[in-house]
């Protein structure tokens, strides 16, 4: 792996692999109930996949088979371009060289916070190599204090650091952050993403929050059902959705329906814009995605809508707009101007960008479920994100 030294990790054949991580048609299932099904991903090393999904659709199980913790029925699963399991193939949690962070962190309370890290360890280097980590994580001086006697933004880093410092070839996270607060969750998973970068430490984060999934991912997998919907870097992912399923789970995503008058799209809302050569299908029906910052409105009692529900959100306003269809939308309107419920507006779509569109909810044109694979460099840094900046 790319430890804290920043070198490679070879195979015992003495060459290197770039992939961390391969799932290949993973499934599982619990009786009559299908946890998992069909799963791909890959990622390679030094990167961070955010894995976000509803509860119930497998998240955790996906990580469990990841672990080893839990037999795949069918597909296959590599790391380190190894291959763990496939059918009639199940290698162990110890042979995995896999590292697991708990949401409780799973700290020993009688234990000081260098015994918690080294607890594992050889005794070849341990001191060494818990120093090591306990700087990574910026707890120095803090190794003799016991659980209780820190913070939990600092809890959560003892157990990060206890699990990098076996240097594991893939690191698994699921919701780490969940036992803290709003306020320190924001700080914990900032520090938390910067100490990952700095290990170069390959690593599989599972959430249920789309903010928190943007943040912390190289790439962003949506997870649906117990199946990839879309993986891709977080900006493709949030403003190019592959489906409607991806485009409401990421964020607020309204849908109109779109007529198609010669070369023009028109909406209740007022004409979309497409990019350049965009060609509507022949058959069935299109939709405009269309989020909150997508729409401009104003005051006018010849407007097409009416102003339901309001959220006030320091900078701005949201609004819930009942058009005269009976369709409702979203509106995100700077805080200076204030429209009162029941007022009548004038919604439409923004110009100065392309919306997107579907049909039979599928993207138009097609969106690549896959996407990070199609365009990433052939070569590059472990820790460089695919694809790069949208």
């Amino acid at each position: 792996m790319i430890g804290l030294t920043g070198r490679k990790k070879k195979r015992r054949d003495g060459a290197t692999t770039d992939v961390a991580l391969r799932c290949i048609g993973v499934s599982k299932s619990f009786g009559e109930t299908v946890a998992v099904q069909d799963f791909d991903i890959e990622v390679r090393r030094g990167q961070i996949l955010a894995l976000v999904g509803p509860s119930g659709c497998g998240k955790t199980t996906v990580l469990r088979m990841i672990a080893g913790l839990e037999a795949i029925d069918t597909g296959r699963i590599e790391i380190g371009g190894k291959l763990v399991a496939s059918d009639g193939r199940h290698i162990g949690p110890d042979r995995r060289s896999v590292g697991i962070v708990f949401q409780d962190y799973a700290l020993f309370p009688h234990m000081t916070v260098q015994a918690n890290i080294g607890y594992g360890l050889g005794r070849k280097g341990r001191a060494e190599r818990v120093e090591e980590v306990l700087a990574l994580v910026g707890l120095e001086g803090l190794g003799r204090r016991l659980p209780n006697e820190l913070s939990g933004g600092q809890q959560q880093r003892v157990a990060l650091a206890r699990t990098l410092a076996s240097r594991p070839d893939v690191l698994l996270l699921d919701e780490p952050f969940s036992n803290l607060d709003a306020g320190l969750r924001e700080r914990v998973r900032a520090e938390v993403r910067e100490i990952l970068k700095a290990a170069g430490t390959t690593t599989v984060f599972v959430t249920h929050d789309q903010q928190e999934a943007l943040f912390m991912g190289d790439l962003v997998g949506v997870q649906v059902r117990g199946r990839i919907e879309q993986v891709d870097v977080p900006e493709r992912v949030f403003h190019r959705p592959a489906t409607s399923v991806v485009a409401r789970f990421m964020g607020t995503a309204d849908f109109l329906p779109v007529d198609t008058i010669d070369t023009r799209l028109v909406t209740e809302a007022g004409p979309a814009r497409a990019v350049p050569g965009f060609e509507p299908p022949e058959e069935g029906p299109l939709e405009v995605m269309a989020r909150p910052d997508d729409f401009v409105l104003a005051p006018s009692e010849e407007g097409q809508g009416v102003v339901v529900d309001r959220v006030f959100q320091g900078w701005a306003y949201t609004y819930e707009v009942e058009l005269n269809s009976g369709l409702r939308i979203h509106c995100q309107m700077p805080h200076l101007l204030t429209i009162e419920v029941g007022v009548r507006v004038l919604v439409n779509l923004r110009r100065d960008h392309p919306q997107m569109f579907f049909s039979n909810g599928s993207a138009v044109p097609e969106v690549p479920r896959y996407g990070y694979l199609s365009d990433r460099p052939a070569t590059g840094s472990p820790g460089e994100a695919p694809g790069g900046a949208v």
